[in-house]
């Protein structure tokens, strides 16, 4: 498209098992510090481990006459937001309301509230159900709850696709923001899967690691890897026009340069073997940003620490990319957080240009000999970075790329 505007981040929120602040979740995913631990929230199910995030919300959070009446995937979505907007220095007073947006992703909506509310209507037949559980719920609710606390009158929309959401809403805010639909979006995805009802879900799927050492469970690309650890969080960017930014004097981290969306048309549950549909995103996203496969430093990978996902997609790195890029997975630190998943590592990836680091992949101890692409083992790798490509997939085929790019 000509013309088109350019798209930078100018602020950060999010809160994971790895921390509730940028610098924890930096330092934690640095240093390679797993987050796998038992759960009391899965006690009796064969796998009642996870990356739980711990001790939310406090008061300083979310204030508690709020929290009791939404979802836990609302309050995550309504603290990354906050943090976020206060990291760009947002004045909304001075804003025109109209041209802010809000893009979230989600996938599994208020399951946490929904399921706590069937147990009790199970096991006491007269208990009335709250008034609050629709609007406390549904997914939407988490864009509601930031328009509401910010009186964003702009587009709000809700993505759900899958483990790809984060990712896909990201990118359609991008395009908004291309097409001077707004000035402003505040974008990423929140998820709060850890429930017994999902838990065991995904354990039926064969999906989740089983092994005995919690702490060894999330292993990406790992010869013994046996699936992923269920995890919990939300991640929102801040995502403003370049002209918008700048006139505000706004600190920015990156650009947005490039994204690409498929869908492998292939199976509900698995990747495309030949992983055609991640190659073509990933193509996507360099021709909209302009950029050969060279000029890829790093890859925050899909990594999930299942067998197919890690060999299917390093496979497609490998005949986009060759062994040029460095690639990680940091779902060996917080484990997969489903929706959120992809916005939370769009914000590692920015750190990553910031601090130009790849983080290492947490678990990994012998590599799958069946990977040939460029894996960061457990040592801090420093080099010039100047643009990151981060991929997510999801149930449903779906796949989503998204490159970020040093900003000057």
């Amino acid at each position: 498209m000509p013309n088109k505007k350019r798209v930078v981040i100018s602020g950060l929120g999010i809160i994971s098992s790895a921390g509730d602040s940028i610098q924890d979740n930096w330092e934690n995913l640095t240093q390679g510090n797993v987050m796998v631990k038992q759960d009391p929230r899965l006690e009796g199910l064969q796998v009642d481990f996870c990356c739980p995030i711990e001790g939310f919300p406090t008061s300083k959070q979310i204030d508690k006459s709020l929290a009791w009446r939404i979802d836990r995937f609302i309050q995550f979505a309504l603290y990354a937001a906050k943090q976020a907007v206060a990291d760009a220095d947002l004045d909304f007073s001075t804003l025109n309301k109209k041209r802010v947006g809000i893009v979230l992703g989600n996938s599994l909506a208020g399951v946490t509230m929904l399921e706590s509310t069937y147990s009790k209507l199970h096991m006491e037949s007269e208990q009335p159900v709250s008034a609050s559980l629709i609007p406390g719920a549904m997914g939407n609710m988490a864009v509601g709850q930031i328009a509401l606390q910010f009186g964003i009158t702009g587009p709000s929309l809700l993505i759900g696709t899958a483990c790809a959401s984060g990712a896909d809403a990201i990118g359609l805010a991008k395009k908004m923001l291309e097409n001077d639909e707004c000035d402003i979006v505040l974008a990423g995805a929140s998820e709060a899967p850890i429930t017994k009802l999902i838990v065991s879900s995904f354990a039926s799927l064969g999906a989740l690691s089983t092994n005995p050492n919690p702490s060894e469970a999330s292993r990406p690309f790992d010869e013994d890897r046996s699936g992923f650890v269920i995890s919990e969080g939300a991640g929102i960017l801040v995502l403003e026009q370049e002209s918008h930014a700048t006139e505000r004097g706004a600190e920015i981290y990156a650009a947005v340069t490039g994204y690409g969306s498929s869908n492998d048309a292939f199976h509900v549950t698995s990747p495309h073997k030949d992983g055609v549909g991640l190659k073509s995103s990933m193509q996507q996203a360099l021709a909209d940003a302009q950029l050969s496969p060279n000029d890829i430093e790093a890859i925050n990978a899909h990594g999930t620490s299942t067998v197919l996902n890690d060999r299917t997609e390093s496979a497609a790195i490998f005949d986009v990319f060759g062994k040029n890029p460095l690639v990680t997975s940091t779902k060996g630190v917080t484990g997969h957080c489903l929706a959120a998943a992809g916005a939370i590592e769009a914000i590692y990836s920015v750190l990553s240009i910031k601090n130009n680091i790849v983080p290492p992949v947490a678990g990994l101890k012998k590599l799958d000999k069946s990977i040939n692409v460029s894996i960061a083992h457990s040592k801090i790798n420093e080099l010039k970075i100047n643009s990151v490509l981060s991929n997510s997939l999801g149930f449903g085929g779906q796949n989503a790329s998204l490159i970020f790019s040093r900003y000057n």
